[in-house]
C-alpha cells in the first residue's frame, strides 16, 4: 500500500456527490515548498492536489460543510496518479488523493 500525508490549504469549497458505491467529497488542496534556486533567490512551489473523502451515509458527509477555502488541513491517505489533456491538447499529470485520516488545522 502507498500512504501519502499532506498539509496544505483548501483549494474550494468541498462538494459532494452520490455515486453507485456510495457519496465522496471532492476538494483540492494546495502544498507549498519553499526553496532557494542556484542564484540564492527564494521561490514558492506550491502543487495542486485533488482528494476525495469516500462515505457511505449522510451523516457522514456533514462535515464537508467545514471544508471552506482557505482552510489548512493535514489529510493522509493513498495516492493516486492519472493523466488528461488540457484546453490546448497537451497531456498533463494530476495527483490524487483517497482520504482516509485528515484534521482541520485552522
Amino acid at each position: 500500500m502507498l500512504k501519502i500525508i499532506l498539509s496544505g490549504n483548501v483549494g474550494n469549497d468541498a462538494t459532494v456527490t452520490e455515486t453507485a458505491k456510495g457519496k465522496v467529497i471532492n476538494f483540492d488542496v494546495a502544498v507549498s515548498k519553499n526553496y532557494k534556486n542556484a542564484k540564492g533567490e527564494k521561490v514558492e512551489r506550491t502543487e495542486w492536489v485533488r482528494a476525495a473523502i469516500w462515505r457511505s451515509k449522510d451523516s457522514d458527509t456533514k462535515f464537508a460543510d467545514y471544508i471552506k477555502k482557505g482552510k489548512k488541513m493535514l489529510i493522509e491517505g493513498e495516492p493516486h496518479s492519472s493523466a488528461y489533456k488540457n484546453k490546448e491538447g497537451e497531456i498533463q499529470s494530476s495527483l490524487e488523493v483517497t482520504v482516509k485520516e485528515f484534521e482541520f488545522l485552522s
